[in-house]
């Protein structure tokens, strides 16, 4: 008897670990409507996974073989034992094949960390801006700078740079790049001559650091992230405060840093998205700090309205090393899974580093943040610049009378 419970005991650790996440499933549905925190879940959620739409039952559906997809990723993704299968799974990939388990993520040489998406629209430079909307642009832009002065605000418009051209040399190898091969990574020229065109003053990021990288022993860009890490942004960041000007009171932006590690923060941000068991954090980051001979003299924290993207986030952590760190309103074009952008807003207090207090996108508001803003800071990265609404949203702010004609 004791010799055929030892040969069956494989079978009941089987059987008791489906009954197990049967049970979990049963109690998981009937408390997740009314008493979501009693869920059985991973002490580890996995970063960056959306829940699955709710399973739609029609016969069309039934037939096409939807529904049954539906509820079976349901139900994988309400197991408590999927977050940790998911990274078992990426980390055999990532150790065995140096591949990458997540969508969209590419592993290049040296363990780098790109999005395909900043890849992908690299490789496909080519053909030039239409003139027409590169016009309008690039007048957008110039207009916003005219009426922000013309209230007594200080105003810098900045091109953030792409990793994916700063550091092509990390691409995979053999990767195929037809940009490259035809030589037509040049995107910003056009841009750049419709600016200057319009005697718009500009951070050129992107230019900024190619000259620069040279002078520091770390990348610009985190091994293991899609951002520009504290030094690049806070590089970016002087340059900025320095056309905003000094009656805006932020005072003269200057810093100090230390190279670091280990990564925290947007410089694990694709890191995080791999979802290993075993994430190596361990690569040289940098961490700013307040220049040493800066002063604060400064009555009240400024106010400073900032719209772009995600690189914007570093330069709000590198401001809050300013002599007199701004309060910040931050309007933010988030790019979606299905490529969509979509608008958040966030309020980040004099000096927080955190993500800061969410509040409402509601355009309407814009208006009046515009109007209470000392100074306002306005980011394209080099990827979309020309094609995301933050210049014309800035624009409708700043001129309501055209805007109601």
């Amino acid at each position: 008897m004791r010799r055929t419970l030892l040969h069956r005991s494989p079978i009941y650790a089987a059987a008791g670990a489906v009954l197990f996440f049967f049970l979990a499933n049963l109690w998981n549905y009937a408390v997740e409507r009314d008493y979501p925190k009693l869920r059985l879940r991973s002490a580890n959620p996995l970063a960056g996974v959306a829940k699955p739409a709710p399973t739609e039952v029609s016969l069309a559906k039934i037939l096409s073989g939807e529904t049954q997809k539906s509820f079976s990723d349901n139900l994988a993704q309400s197991l408590p034992v999927f977050p940790f299968a998911v990274r078992a799974r990426n980390q055999l990939l990532y150790s065995l094949f140096g591949a990458s388990g997540a969508s969209g993520l590419v592993i290049g040489r040296d363990a780098q960390l790109f999005e395909r998406f900043y890849i992908d629209e690299f490789c496909r430079r080519g053909a030039p801006p239409e003139e027409t909307a590169l016009s309008r642009w690039a007048q957008r832009v110039a207009e916003n700078e005219a009426a922000a002065h013309a209230r007594g605000k200080g105003f810098a418009y900045v091109i953030s740079p792409s990793k994916a051209s700063q550091y092509p040399q990390y691409f995979p190898a053999g990767m195929k790049c037809p940009a490259q091969a035809r030589g037509t990574i040049d995107k910003l020229t056009p841009y750049r001559a419709a600016l200057e065109a319009r005697g718009l003053r500009f951070v050129d990021s992107p230019a900024l650091l190619e000259a620069r990288k040279r002078d520091f022993d770390i990348d610009l860009f985190p091994r293991g992230g899609t951002h520009w890490n504290l030094l690049g942004a806070s590089l970016a960041t002087r340059e900025a405060t320095r056309l905003i000007g000094d009656e805006a009171g932020l005072g003269p932006f200057d810093f100090d840093w230390r190279r670091d590690n280990v990564a925290v923060g947007t410089d694990r941000d694709l890191l995080d998205l791999l979802n290993l068991l075993w994430p190596d954090p361990h690569y040289p980051v940098a961490t700013i700090l307040r220049a040493p001979d800066a002063k604060a003299q400064c009555a009240r924290a400024p106010k400073l309205l900032a719209l772009g993207g995600s690189f914007v986030r570093e330069i709000i952590v590198s401001l809050a090393a300013a002599p007199c760190p701004p309060q910040i309103d931050y309007w933010f074009s988030m790019r979606l899974a299905n490529e969509d952008f979509d608008l958040v807003r966030y309020h980040t207090a004099p000096g927080e580093t955190g993500n800061g207090e969410r509040r409402p996108a509601d355009l309407a508001e814009l208006r009046a943040s515009a109007e209470e803003a000392d100074a306002i800071l306005l980011e394209e990265n080099e990827v979309n610049i020309g094609t995301l609404s933050q210049v014309e949203n800035l624009w409708r702010a700043l001129h309501p009378v055209e805007v109601a004609k």
